[in-house]
């Protein structure tokens, strides 16, 4: 047991011997040059170090310090490879035109891609304020925002764990290390423009297209989609139908382009006229996306209750033709002013138009709209909606003198509940008041 002890003393102290004299000996791996400065060993990126042993089980690098004796610890990815000093200073060489160059980053969430291109998988995601060290400049294809490029250069860079990959510049602020960083000026922007997109809400393009059509649909508007700057709380709201996302910032600064850059967010505002505005952001997968949204003159309230109005007046137009309608194919038809019906006898329309067991009575609904083609033919389309089982069976109309013309819509083409064209072979009923 003694000898044992002896003898594993002895080859402790041999490999300790040995690590000195491997650490002592320079040039025993070769040469580096670093790619991440170490300003607390004075050290800069681009600096000539020699490299004196290698970790794998650490991933470290034991590394010289010019002009002192001292050795320290760096990760692999914060120098090149080890090699002969021609040709570390070789390798360097792609990286001389971003020597001690920098960016912070201004977006939360912006990607660093596999390549040079938007579409590329991404490799690392950025955080805003996080730095990380420019590398060179390589050539690819720039993202789109709406129909134009963004102005920028894709970058090779480096992230401060290692992780290396391309990151378009328009969202970088570039800055060389060895320069004194003077306080960013903050620009208060007084654009009489500009304030009112924040005092006001914006909503989708495509809600003015409807109102002027005189086609709105209740539901979607019940569901309020809209963009809110939040001037007074800081706070952006965007609801739309896929997303309902919330940013905070702290003003809004103009770009050189003349559109606007809500601080703290990837959100930029195009002040097309005073009621539209084109915004862009990156979705939660990097995505450039671009939204269309206008001002409305009256409230989502006001252009409900309008809507309301109109269907009651139609509603009146029915009843002012008559309430009792019959027809000897197709059954009993009674209109009541609380905009409900029964219709009996209809067993010849189950279940081609109407549904099996649908019942008698139901409601009256003016929720679908007519094109303008089919608007010279009829005066619009009516749903009746069945008590028992909900199923909305719509029919164009026509009023006439003697009674009520139907055509049924079963293979009519309808979207966004607009008919758009009428179905082929349609069934026409005609129903007279009494």
């Amino acid at each position: 047991m003694k000898i044992c002890n002896c003898f594993r003393a002895f080859i402790l102290a041999a490999v300790f011997g040995i690590s000195l004299l491997y650490i002592s000996c320079s040039n025993r791996l070769g040469y580096s040059v670093m790619l991440w400065s170490l300003p607390e060993a004075g050290l800069g990126d681009g600096d000539l170090v020699q490299v004196y042993i290698k970790s794998n089980i650490s991933q470290v690098y034991v590394i010289g310090t010019p002009g002192s004796q001292q050795k320290i610890e760096v990760p692999f990815w914060q120098i090149t490879n080890p090699t002969t000093k021609a040709k570390a200073l070789k390798a360097y060489e792609p990286y001389k035109e971003y020597q001690s160059v920098y960016a912070s980053v201004v977006t939360d969430g912006l990607p660093v891609r596999y390549e040079p291109v938007n579409t590329s998988r991404q490799v690392y995601r950025l955080r805003k304020g996080e730095n990380l060290k420019i590398l060179q400049k390589g050539v690819g294809t720039a993202p789109v925002s709406g129909s134009k490029s963004l102005p920028g250069d894709w970058l090779w860079v480096m992230t401060s764990d290692g992780t290396t990959g391309w990151c378009f510049s328009y969202n970088l602020k570039l800055f060389d290390e060895n320069m004194p960083q003077q306080a960013e000026e903050v620009e208060i922007v007084h654009d009489e423009t500009l304030e009112t997109a924040l005092d006001s809400v914006w909503y989708p393009e495509e809600y003015l297209t409807i109102i002027n059509n005189n086609q709105v649909d209740i539901p979607r508007f019940e569901k309020n989609y809209y963009f809110n700057p939040g001037k007074e709380t800081g706070t952006i709201e965007i609801r739309m139908p896929d997303m309902f996302k919330t940013w905070d910032y702290e003003g809004a600064e103009k770009l050189e382009n003349g559109n606007y850059r809500f601080k703290g967010t990837s959100l930029t505002m195009s002040i097309r006229k005073n009621d539209v505005i084109v915004l862009q952001y990156s979705d939660s997968k990097g995505r450039q996306k671009s939204e269309t949204f206008v001002l409305l003159t009256a409230s989502i309230e006001e252009i409900i209750s309008g809507e309301e109005a109109r269907r009651s007046a139609l509603l009146s137009r029915f009843l002012m033709a008559g309430s009792v309608f019959s027809s000897s194919n197709y059954g009993d038809l009674l209109l009541l002013e609380d905009g409900t019906f029964s219709w009996s006898s209809y067993q010849r329309l189950v279940p081609t138009v109407i549904p099996s067991q649908s019942g008698e009575r139901g409601k009256i609904v003016f929720d679908t709209f007519v094109n303008a083609s089919i608007a010279s033919v009829y005066d619009g389309v009516v749903t009746f909606v069945f008590e028992k089982n909900k199923k909305p069976v719509r029919f164009l109309y026509k009023l006439e003198t003697d009674g009520i013309r139907f055509e049924e819509t079963a293979d009519a083409t309808i979207k966004d509940n607009v008919v758009t064209a009428r179905g082929t072979n349609a069934l026409v009923l005609f129903f007279g008041n009494e």
